[in-house]
């Protein structure tokens, strides 16, 4: 009988957000982005607010 393997969780944030800073708060911290590429505009995690990248 043979050893069992098994998979590895590697755990990975959302894709859709990097690290920035909020010109509405003027936090730095996670950045959402939010619509088509090209389009993309930003939501601040802390303060909830839409931006223009």
């Amino acid at each position: 009988m043979g050893r069992r393997k098994t998979q590895k969780i590697i755990r990975t944030g959302p894709k859709n957000a990097t690290t920035g800073m909020c010109p509405a708060c003027n936090t730095i911290g996670k950045v959402f982005l939010l619509g088509p590429p090209g389009k993309e505009r930003g939501k601040c995690e802390k303060c909830r607010q839409e931006f223009e990248i």
